[in-house]
């Protein structure tokens, strides 16, 4: 049994907080006392009992407050910074990371190779499915016709929605295919529609590759991971599903019959971008790989969405400091330059404990309860390193509510942590 009770999820827009309990705009969040007065940026509390409340205002006028979050009975409060989401990415034979692997070649043999799924299904059955890939090698095989028959399974089998192969090799040019002399086959988890009204957490694809020794595969192929899929902190898929299960605690309770009912988000899918980082950006059409001016080992990060030129594109993995893959290939433009970073949202919790009624003889038990507040990581424009500190609202959020927690027994301390 779940001892957690409830919790409440706010969302903002990253503007300056709420100054006047006469006028509430759309977008903002507001911090209250006790007293229901706004919480001033100086805000000290009179006593280790004083309370507050946090406020949201939606775009179709409605208006909710949290629970009272009473200073006595905080147990703690943590930040978490924005990350991206990662995809999980696998490689057969050769592999662009570690610029080693082959694929073992025998002339008209079996060949057998296993994915195997681990992320949730449609009816969320336990046993996991799997894709078990056979083909038969032709009497003059080479790594580039067998790569050619994995990438073939892969891509028109019964799990094609899920999971997508290209061929690669250790040449020039796109996927380094010119003079290659060594290939393999990159397989990489693809997006699932999200968005179901009674789906509350995100289904990521995520797998495991494997070949057969006693096949063709042989002891000499290779097959390893370049990337682990990770949900990412923050991300406006994580965001809109705690928005939207957090309703439930408001009520809502309809979630198939007609007419269902509507509800509002403040959770946006656009993001926000950063102003231009300090390296530029070059690419060749139709490759799927970028090289940078300089390293950008501690800007971008695995995942990361960024703007190339105007385009936007997500970051699949790094080869080296300066040379990144994208997920999609480079399109019509010979040259790229100027490089943004796409954000989504910083997150605050603060957990509290209160007293709550059970069934029996009006037995009191003591309920966990928290308050989460996503607020955008950065303002729009900002340089990627203001993610430290967020947005004018989340720095707001951290100066108000860090003045108010070291008043409290607990005394915890707020930052937007790695």
């Amino acid at each position: 049994m779940s001892i957690h009770k409830v919790t409440n999820t706010f969302v903002g827009n990253g503007t300056a907080l709420e100054t006047t309990v006469n006028t509430l705009t759309p977008g903002k969040l507001g911090l209250f006392g006790k007293d229901q007065a706004i919480l001033a940026t100086a805000y000290a509390a009179g006593a280790a009992g004083e309370s507050i409340t946090v406020s949201e205002t939606y775009a179709d006028g409605s208006f909710k407050k949290s629970m009272s979050i009473d200073g006595r009975n905080v147990t703690s409060a943590r930040g978490k910074r924005y990350s991206p989401a990662t995809r999980e990415v696998w490689a057969i034979g050769y592999n662009r990371k570690t610029a080693a692997g082959l694929i073992g070649v025998v002339n008209s043999t079996d060949y057998t190779f296993n994915i195997r799924f681990k992320n949730d299904k449609s009816l969320y059955s336990e046993r996991p499915e799997v894709l078990r890939g056979s083909f038969l090698s032709s009497a003059a095989a080479t790594q580039l016709t067998i790569a050619t028959q994995i990438a073939a399974v892969v891509n028109n089998g019964g799990f094609k929605t899920l999971v997508k192969a290209i061929i690669v090799g250790n040449g020039t040019g796109i996927q380094g295919l010119t003079g290659a002399t060594a290939y393999g086959v990159e397989i990489t988890a693809l997006d699932i529609n999200q968005f179901r009204s009674s789906t509350y957490k995100e289904n990521r694809v995520y797998f495991s590759v494997s070949v057969e020794d006693a096949t063709g595969f042989g002891a000499t192929t290779t097959c390893d991971q370049i990337q682990a899929n990770s949900y990412g902190e923050g991300t406006y898929n994580y965001i809109y599903n705690k928005e939207n299960f957090d309703y439930q605690y408001e009520g809502l309770s309809n979630r198939r019959l007609w007419p269902a009912q509507a509800v509002s988000f403040n959770s946006v899918a656009t993001g926000y971008l950063t102003a231009a980082i300090v390296p530029t950006v070059t690419g060749v059409v139709g490759e799927d790989t970028v090289t940078f001016s300089a390293t950008v080992a501690a800007i971008i990060r695995v995942g990361e969405l960024v703007e190339l030129n105007g385009n936007m594109y997500e970051v699949k993995y790094f080869i080296s400091a300066t040379v990144a893959v994208l997920t999609v290939s480079v399109p019509a433009i010979a040259a790229l330059s100027a490089v943004k970073l796409k954000y989504f949202y910083s997150i605050l919790i603060v957990e509290f404990t209160d007293n709550s009624f059970t069934s029996g003889a009006d037995l009191i038990s003591v309920a966990r309860k928290s308050v989460y507040i996503a607020t955008p990581a950065i303002d729009a424009g900002a340089a990627y390193t203001a993610i430290a500190t967020g947005s004018t609202e989340g720095a707001s959020l951290l100066s108000k509510l860090n003045t108010w927690l070291a008043t409290t027994p607990a005394a915890p301390v707020l930052t937007f942590a790695v």
